[in-house]
């Protein structure tokens, strides 16, 4: 008897990895947020050079970074009320218009000579207002477009497209600002760093467009129409505190961030002092960033499962520290990329997975106000870590030396993370 033909593997990771995609909604949400998170990527990576560029200080690119996420910690919780009492669909697609409107007066500004530091901080906090109400609203929305079983893999691949814009929008980015170092030959008197960053904004107010669509083509969910209880801003509190996993799963993570996330606003200054290259180099170094996360957040999405959490969660913490240990201690560019490669894949092992235990852990009417949590624990941590280590980096500490504390940091926070993991097995 002739045995049917075995599919290969590459047909097999496909069907496993993607299989999210199979549900038309997700599918449609998919492919627009990858368009505009390579054009927001695209706008974050020309913003922290361009203010780098005008400054020469190593404190500006961590406080751009604070201005984005800082609000998120002030507002996270009223964002996560508003998920939960309004229909995701409109929240979402009211922020995504309002991030377009940022994207058109940024570009606008710059390309009007207007990039003074203090303007363009203000842009920022402006952007990073609208973001505290569009990520608990887009974290609490994929449940309602997946099946509970495919609720891990689509996760992940909200891990693996966020992170397809991280490694692909600085890579156009450092493109775009070839280009304009060609054309500063053929228009003399123009600045090559100013023209590709205009270049960048614009790309990203287009890339709006496609979110914009997709969102307009989703079909109705259950969540969208049913009529929504009012919640407390302290709901998702409670709700943690009533589970010590899920509130050391918050805390770990917040000291993960701390010594993790000041690793990338601390890339300018590093390519620059350290590595001694210039912006197209950086935004090589921030795409391996991106690539090294992409393949973690496709290896999560292809095996990931509740029962390989705990051992996703401790190697994606020790890959972390490692990446930055190598990251303090080469001076070679090809070292740099390969450790900022692992950097990224353990960070985003690590964050991918627990996302999808805090999601998988919380029932479907307070998912807003718990997922809230998750940015809020984020952005505080990258606040405090950026903001101290851009300070640090620039009057007290070379920056190979301030990557190694930060090493230290993340490799004890992963101890504690094996220590939980190992006490809670069970």
């Amino acid at each position: 008897m002739d045995t049917p033909p075995q599919p290969g593997l590459l047909a097999t990771l496909r069907a496993a990895a993607f299989r999210s995609l199979r549900h038309r909604n997700y599918r449609l949400y998919f492919y627009g947020q990858i368009v505009s998170l390579t054009g927001s990527w695209m706008q974050t990576a020309a913003l922290m050079w361009l203010v780098y560029d005008r400054t020469a200080d190593a404190l500006w690119p961590p406080l751009m970074m604070a201005a984005q996420v800082g609000p998120t910690l002030l507002l996270g919780p009223v964002g996560g009320v508003l998920a939960d009492r309004y229909p995701k669909r409109s929240v979402i697609t009211c922020t995504q218009l309002l991030f377009l409107l940022n994207a058109v007066a940024l570009t606008v500004l710059v390309a009007c000579g207007l990039t003074v530091p203090w303007l363009l901080f203000a842009v920022a906090v402006a952007n990073g207002t609208v973001q505290a109400f569009d990520l608990p609203a887009r974290l609490a929305y994929v449940p309602d477009l997946v099946p509970v079983d495919d609720l891990i893999n689509a996760v992940s691949l909200n891990s693996l497209l966020f992170n397809a814009g991280r490694a692909v929008g600085p890579a156009l980015t450092g493109g775009l600002f070839l280009l304009a170092g060609w054309a500063a030959g053929w228009f003399p008197g123009s600045r090559p760093v100013i023209v590709g960053a205009v270049a960048c904004f614009a790309v990203n107010v287009v890339s709006f467009l496609a979110v914009l669509a997709a969102l307009r083509r989703i079909d109705a969910t259950e969540g969208d129409l049913r009529t929504k209880p009012r919640g407390s801003l302290l709901d998702g509190f409670r709700f943690v505190r009533s589970r010590p996993l899920l509130a050391a799963l918050l805390v770990c993570t917040g000291f993960a961030g701390v010594f993790g996330w000041p690793t990338l606003t601390l890339f300018p200054p590093y390519t620059a002092r350290v590595l001694h290259h210039a912006e197209k180099e950086y935004s090589l170094l921030v795409s391996a960033l991106g690539v090294g996360a992409l393949v973690a957040a496709l290896a999560n999405a292809t095996f990931g499962s509740l029962a390989r959490a705990r051992r996703a969660i401790v190697a994606g913490s020790i890959l972390t520290a490692v990446g930055i240990l190598g990251l303090a201690l080469t001076v070679s560019m090809p070292v740099a990329l390969l450790s900022s490669a692992v950097f990224g894949f353990g960070m985003i092992l690590y964050l991918s997975t627990g996302q999808s235990v805090l999601q998988l852990s919380t029932p479907s009417d307070a998912r807003g106000r718990v997922m809230a949590l998750w940015p809020m624990t984020l952005s505080g941590s990258s606040i405090v870590g950026n903001l101290v280590s851009g300070w640090v980096a620039d009057r007290y500490m070379s920056i190979p030396d301030l990557l190694q504390v930060m090493a230290a940091g993340v490799g004890l926070t992963a101890a504690v993370v094996t220590l939980v993991a190992w006490r809670t097995r069970r």
